[in-house]
C-alpha cells in the first residue's frame, strides 16, 4: 500500500468542516490567496443570472437592540 492510500481518510467520517476546508484551499490556490479576485469573479458570474431570472436582492435582517446577557 502506498502511503496516500494509508493517510486517506474514510468519506464516511468527514465532516462538513473537512468538505469546506477542502474547497477552501482549492479556492486560495486558484486565485494565489487573492479573495478579493474570487468574491468580484464570482459576483460577474452571478449577476447576470440574477438579473435574467430576476431575482430580488434580499433584505437585510433588521438589528435587533435586545442583548443576550453576554459580553460578546
Amino acid at each position: 500500500m502506498s502511503a496516500d492510500s494509508q493517510n486517506k481518510t474514510d468519506p464516511s467520517e468527514e465532516t462538513g468542516v473537512a468538505d469546506v476546508r477542502r474547497v477552501r484551499e482549492k479556492i486560495a490556490a486558484q486565485y494565489h490567496g487573492d479573495l478579493r479576485q474570487h468574491i468580484a469573479d464570482t459576483n460577474r458570474m452571478v449577476e447576470p443570472l440574477i438579473e435574467k431570472l430576476g431575482l430580488k436582492q434580499g433584505i437585510p435582517a433588521r438589528q435587533d437592540a435586545r442583548r443576550s446577557g453576554t459580553d460578546g
